[in-house]
């Protein structure tokens, strides 16, 4: 987050350090469960991602955090899926978190589980139908490098995204 380091783990602990990791202070946040990813596109703005579907937002360069979807509302988003989803309860993670800017991003997580907002996360929709990901393998990480935007994930699974496609 700019010259701030933030740090996300388990229980919902967001740490972050103004002195180069000397000493730490520990965000105020709305959950408890394991966070596992967070990615800051400007120094103010960032999001982490989590188990049972949790996606924080924070507007303060990671002082505090707003929960902006957690897996009882994934459920909705996804017609195909969000009746299983839904029956198996809403303990699905994401594992990771990439925004291209403060509005465009998306996060990812096990059995295909991709989501897309254009809108710095008011809303989000379901990308696994773009995603060519026919086993449902776990999606693990996501990053750019230049202009193209890579997705990796279980049993060497590797995707680079068409960003022609939206």
């Amino acid at each position: 987050a700019g010259q701030r380091l933030v740090t996300v783990g388990q229980r919902g602990h967001i740490l972050y350090s103004d002195d180069a990791g000397q000493s730490w202070q520990q965000a105020a946040v709305p959950v408890s469960v394991d966070l596992n990813a967070v990615h800051f596109p400007t120094p103010e703005l960032g999001w982490t991602v989590g188990n049972d579907g949790v996606i924080l937002h924070s507007r303060d360069a990671g002082r505090t955090w707003s929960k902006q979807l957690d897996g009882r509302a994934i459920g909705n988003l996804l017609v195909a899926e969000g009746e299983r989803l839904t029956t198996e309860g809403a303990d699905k993670p994401f594992l990771d978190v990439w925004f291209e800017n403060d509005q465009l991003g998306y996060v990812i997580g096990v059995f295909n589980l991709i989501l897309r907002t254009s809108d710095g996360g008011k809303t989000w929709q379901p990308f696994q139908d773009r995603v060519d990901n026919p086993q449902g393998f776990h999606l693990n990480a996501i990053t750019s490098t230049g202009d193209a935007l890579y997705i990796a994930g279980e049993q060497g699974l590797l995707l680079k995204w068409d960003t022609g496609l939206g």
